[in-house]
């Protein structure tokens, strides 16, 4: 082998061995919100998002079987395929449910994973009297979505939603084409639900995850989302915790510059330079 033919060859090689990166959204988003990170995240590797089932460009769950972790999972394993090297997972709350799964099922396929509030409430019930009354709240918001359990009104469901996750008053300050938008996604939301509670792995379960974990949450979230992330930063062997000060269970969306760096930190991406003063 020529100098040269070694030297393509070796590049080739640090090519493929460069991780990419997949980004998974939460319930009521799609792939589409991340492209704010994209600028700040390209150079770390090729930039894989999904749309998970009934969001985006992905049809709604058709059922008639309920919908499960592993449902959204397989269409993760589906978006990487193409790669044959491990892939950086960046996942916010379903979706990082969902990631989770993915992890457990497919190790071999982690780099590490960051999990942005992940909605794993299924974990809540591990913590016995401590998280009752964070379970309970979920609960309430989840049962909106479950004509058996709930009022079975639409509206009141996925306002109560939007309110828990953003702030009381959220949904009133959207606009009617906004409201009606996210309305259109309410059964899926409650496919959703369906899946977090059926989930049935146990934290003893996380220990068996070996890759770099980290958990990131806002300071002002609801106890469900910040009591389900210290389970799994917790029981996590490779796990550890950031909290972003000020905000809360939205934040990709809220503090993008908070999250950037935290995100840029964690893949060795160089800093940003500041603008030069005019």
């Amino acid at each position: 082998m020529t100098r040269a033919s070694q030297t393509l060859a070796i590049a080739e090689r640090s090519c493929r061995a460069r991780p990419a990166l997949l980004l998974v959204h939460g319930s009521l988003a799609s792939g589409r919100m991340w492209t704010p990170y994209f600028g700040a995240l390209s150079t770390a590797g090729e930039l894989i998002t999904v749309d998970l089932h009934g969001y985006g460009a992905s049809p709604e769950w058709p059922g008639p079987a309920p919908m499960r972790l592993a449902d959204g999972a397989a269409l993760l394993r589906n978006a990487c395929a193409h790669r044959a090297e491990p892939v950086h997972v960046i996942a916010h709350s379903f979706g990082g449910a969902v990631a989770l799964r993915w992890a457990l099922e497919n190790p071999e396929r982690i780099e590490s994973l960051t999990l942005i509030e992940p909605a794993c409430f299924f974990l809540l019930q591990y913590l016995g009297p401590r998280a009752a009354g964070a379970l309970a709240a979920i609960r309430r918001v989840a049962d909106g979505f479950d004509a058996a359990r709930g009022n079975a009104d639409p509206v009141f469901a996925i306002q109560r939603f939007y309110d828990f996750w953003n702030s009381p008053g959220s949904w009133s300050a959207l606009s009617a084409d906004r409201q009606r938008m996210l309305l259109a996604r309410h059964a899926q939301v409650g496919h959703d639900f369906t899946a977090i509670f059926a989930e049935r792995f146990s934290p003893y379960a996380l220990r068996r995850l070996r890759q770099p974990t980290l958990i990131v949450t806002g300071s002002e979230s609801p106890q469900a989302a910040l009591l389900a992330g210290a389970v799994i930063a917790d029981a996590a062997p490779e796990g550890s915790s950031v909290s972003v000060a000020g905000a809360g269970h939205m934040l990709p969306i809220t503090h993008p510059a908070e999250l950037t760096a935290i995100l840029r930190a964690r893949l060795g991406i160089a800093a940003l330079p500041e603008p030069r003063a005019a």
